[in-house]
């Protein structure tokens, strides 16, 4: 008699699952829906400033930015691999554990945070001056970046505390507290850009300082909940630092990678800006504006990525490890369904969304074609997020979520898009093509990597 194989179906039967993937995922959403708002309201009211050249300033404040992209990448990547941790110890009910792995990650986000600072600081323009070679853009972003390096240390720990808040699945109080400080953010943009209320028009660098405002108020309302509301966990100073070597030995082995793999990343989009931004002015306001686009499209895949992170997590270090492959299974059919569903949304906004923008007539062409090739990446990217930070990292495999993540963007895309940019030439929509080539690169080794079932690892003690 033949024997049959138990094929695990593709979509997991169970309503309460899916009330869970639900309730994480909104909230996860609607806060990249609250940040992307705030993104597209410093492009659109920087774009307004009377008496300055719109494109000059918009790549200004954009590559005066990259800094804390890539410093905020690295502390992605900590706090993801703190959740990695959490979220299977949370599955355990081990609040200790937790408290003792907030203290690792607070003390390794003091000291890196400190350091990037102190650097930026010091070599600001020749920071800026790596992404362009045009003084008036490198002089309105050295303006911008020594006001806003002040708000980095300061939402280092506001990104902490939400994460843990997050990888225990008290995820409603980082869209509270992270919408608040957007809300007032806008505000006082539109106050200290503009010099309304009394105060002078401080242009670009009215923008930072009111960065830096919402940033510290964000912080404040953080510690208050976790002081006098948060129950669960109850993060204290006195439970934080009762540090075992072992935890630090585990903390190091599964956060490292996810460090080097979020910062190496971070380093590749910055370098995605350089190989663009020395195209010239036009193409690269055309990068930025098609830019916040494509966050428009990716909004759902990154809540719904952190979600899976959790779910899977939970599940091993609760003891249910058999659950994890179903679900995932479930949760990355799922994603290219929002994939394809996010696709449909740009291309039916697109010319809406790039009108938006005070730019010239050949920068919007340019930016259009840009977000018809984006399409095609937000698909993919839509389901790589999902695999292999939720998928791979929470069930423990970081390592070779490190590996399919950033060797094929510095192996094949990146000197691809410079090549067929400074050699070859091509338009900014086809070098944009060639960057993100590592996208589709990926998506076959990711699916070998699922179906061997090697990334469900259990990582608590």
């Amino acid at each position: 008699m033949m024997s049959t194989k138990t094929r695990t179906p593709l979509f997991v039967r169970d309503k309460s699952f899916y009330k869970i993937v639900f309730s994480l995922a909104l909230p996860m959403t609607l806060q990249n829906v609250m940040q992307l708002l705030l993104n597209m309201m410093d492009t659109v009211m920087l774009g307004w400033i009377e008496g300055s050249n719109t494109e000059t300033i918009i790549s200004a404040a954009n590559l005066a930015n990259q800094p804390y992209f890539v410093y905020s990448l690295f502390l992605f990547g900590m706090v993801s691999g703190a959740s990695v941790l959490i979220a299977q110890y949370w599955g355990k009910n081990d609040t200790d554990t937790i408290n003792s792995v907030t203290g690792i990650a607070s003390v390794a986000v003091v000291a890196v945070g400190g350091i990037f600072t102190a650097v930026c600081y010091i070599f600001t323009d020749e920071i800026m001056g790596l992404f362009t070679p045009n003084p008036e853009v490198v002089e309105l972003g050295v303006q911008y970046l020594h006001i806003v390096l002040a708000s980095y240390i300061i939402a280092s720990f506001t990104t902490l505390l939400c994460g843990v808040m997050r990888s225990t699945e008290r995820v409603g109080v980082a869209l509270f507290t992270n919408s608040t400080a957007i809300i007032i953010n806008i505000v006082l943009n539109y106050i200290l850009i503009f010099g309304k209320l009394g105060f002078e028009p401080m242009g670009i660098r009215g923008a930072a300082a009111a960065t830096l405002i919402a940033r510290i108020i964000e912080l404040f309302m953080v510690l208050a909940y976790v002081i006098f509301i948060e129950k669960r966990v109850k993060l204290r100073i006195s439970r934080m630092f009762r540090i075992k070597r072992t935890l630090v030995k585990d903390f190091i082995r599964y956060s490292l990678p996810v460090i080097c793999n979020e910062t190496f990343w971070g380093l590749g989009i910055t370098l995605h800006s350089v190989v663009i931004g020395n195209l010239g002015e036009m193409p690269h306001a055309a990068y930025s504006v098609a830019n916040i686009i494509e966050r428009i499209g990716l909004l759902a895949a990154i809540g719904f990525a952190n979600a899976t992170l959790i779910i899977i997590g939970k599940e091993i270090g609760a003891g249910r490890a058999h659950n994890a492959y179903p679900y995932a299974k479930t949760m990355l059919a799922l994603s290219v369904v929002l994939g394809a569903v996010m696709s449909g949304v740009v291309l039916l906004i697109r010319n809406f969304a790039v009108g938006m923008f005070n730019v010239s007539d050949d920068t919007k062409s340019a930016a259009l074609n840009i977000v018809l090739v984006m399409m095609a990446v937000i698909l993919a990217k839509s389901f790589n997020t999902t695999a292999i930070v939720g998928v791979i990292r929470g069930g423990g495999d970081t390592v070779t979520a490190m590996v399919f993540d950033f060797v094929p963007m510095w192996a094949f895309a990146i000197p691809f898009g410079a090549i067929m940019a400074h050699v070859v030439g091509l338009p900014v929509w086809w070098v944009y093509a060639c960057l993100m080539s590592d996208e589709v690169l990926k998506v076959p080794f990711i699916l070998w990597r699922i179906k061997s079932k090697k990334w469900i690892r259990n990582v608590t003690r």
